[in-house]
């Protein structure tokens, strides 16, 4: 038997003693599957958090057709910097903010988007310059060094 599950990572082998249900479960989970161009592009992102703090800050686009990927890079992306609190302060670093925009975005959708992750009060009358302001405030106050919008 031992031959018949040699070709298996320790976490495969132990997931066939686990019940159809529960394998069913992990077949369908979603996975991760470097290839070179995520890897290109996962590397230029976590550059940009390397880059000291200026005006002009530095930006990048990653640009394709439906399918190819580019959330999945923005989800690991985000996941392999995950926020951090620090008990001895008592404060919440969060190193990339990750948002999604709808179909149809604008300025008040824009700066809603990030208030509404972050658990922000929002005034429903704020005009955009109190949105803006509110979003940035709250941004540097929790570390965000990367804003990634999908």
């Amino acid at each position: 038997m031992d031959d018949e599950i040699s070709h298996l990572t320790p976490a495969a082998a132990a997931l066939l003693a686990e019940s159809d249900e529960r394998r069913i479960r992990a077949i369908r989970s979603r996975r991760w599957v470097l290839y070179p161009r995520a890897k290109q592009a996962l590397d230029r992102l976590s550059r940009l958090l390397d880059h000291p703090r200026g005006t002009r800050m530095p930006s990048v686009a990653i640009y394709g057709d439906s399918g190819m990927g580019k959330t999945m890079i923005m989800k690991k992306f985000r996941d392999e910097h995950p926020p951090s609190f620090s008990p001895m302060t008592g404060t919440l670093r969060t190193p990339v903010l990750a948002m999604e925009m709808t179909s149809r975005p604008g300025e008040r959708r824009f700066y809603a988007e990030p208030l509404t992750l972050l658990g922000a009060p929002q005034r429903p009358r704020a005009d955009i310059a109190q949105m803006e302001q509110a979003a940035l405030r709250i941004m540097e106050a929790i570390g965000v060094q990367v804003l990634v919008i999908d």
